[in-house]
């Protein structure tokens, strides 16, 4: 089966907006902890304009907000409207008025050139159908001198919070992987990111990796909260029969009680974070 690009982004729009309540529930506390190592590095300022781009329920967005804050702001967009919802009610909760959150496709970004002072992505670029359009969608509306920061996967022997249940499925249902769609580490080998940022025309490129453990009672906490964070995850579980399900669940919970340290199993997962400049 030929990859689809359209049909891959209408899909992912109708998951991720079905899933950002368990996407929250689930991952909200992992993913503020790869936010502010993103946020660390990123130099936001006060009274700086800060595009989120694949913002999800907002979490990047909202913990940027008080770094620009009084006279700053920042947009959030996703291609969910789901999400945007969320994030929007979560802004409106928290009183956070110079964060604003819209509908929109990080490949064709809605602002003009040179409308912001730096952009934000945490894991959202490896969603994109391509990537390198992705990238010089972000330049083009940053400013002159403006900077960049993104978060991306490792490669599936460091990134093993996700590379457990994408062994599971590609043991039992191969067929979940198409040629050519997204994958989760695309940009984890050594040079892939600082190459396409390059590329782009980005300048004072550097690239960091850290590792996140992801700490849980056991197997099966893990696989709740995978399954919770993943709308595609939660869509192939709905559309593959019952048996192949139970197998891939089975051996993902298995798999990850082989990161057990006591009373609790601690799971790996190493990101990269870029920091560059136009």
């Amino acid at each position: 089966m030929a990859f689809d690009a359209e049909r891959y982004k209408q899909v992912e729009r109708e998951v991720y907006s079905a899933a950002a309540a368990s996407y929250e529930k689930y991952g909200g506390d992992i993913f503020r902890a790869y936010a502010q190592r993103l946020l660390d590095g990123s130099g936001l300022k006060p009274g700086q304009r800060v595009l989120d781009v694949a913002c999800g329920p907002g979490i990047p967005s909202l913990m940027a907000a008080p770094l620009v804050a009084p006279d700053g702001a920042v947009v959030g967009i996703d291609l969910a409207p789901g999400m945007v919802e969320l994030a929007r009610k979560k802004a409106a909760e928290g009183g956070i008025a110079i964060a604003t959150f819209q509908e929109g496709d990080a490949e064709n970004l809605p602002f003009q050139e040179d409308s912001f002072d730096a952009v934000l992505c945490s894991h959202g670029l490896v969603h994109t159908t391509d990537r390198m359009r992705a990238l010089r969608e972000m330049w083009r509306v940053l400013k002159e001198g403006g900077s960049v920061a993104i978060s991306t996967w490792s490669t599936p022997d460091r990134s093993l919070t996700l590379s457990i249940v994408a062994g599971a499925i590609r043991e039992h249902f191969p067929a979940a992987l198409v040629p050519g769609a997204p994958m989760w580490f695309d940009f984890g080998p050594e040079g892939v990111l600082e190459k396409a940022l390059a590329d782009t025309g980005f300048h004072a490129i550097s690239v960091v990796r850290h590792t996140v453990f992801q700490e849980m009672k056991d197997g099966a906490e893990y696989w709740q909260a995978v399954v919770g964070i993943s709308g595609r995850l939660q869509m192939l579980l709905e559309n593959i029969p019952l048996d192949v399900a139970s197998r891939i669940e089975t051996d993902a919970i298995r798999a990850a009680e082989n990161f057990r340290a006591g009373e609790c199993i601690q799971i790996p997962c190493e990101e990269l974070i870029a920091l560059a400049c136009k």
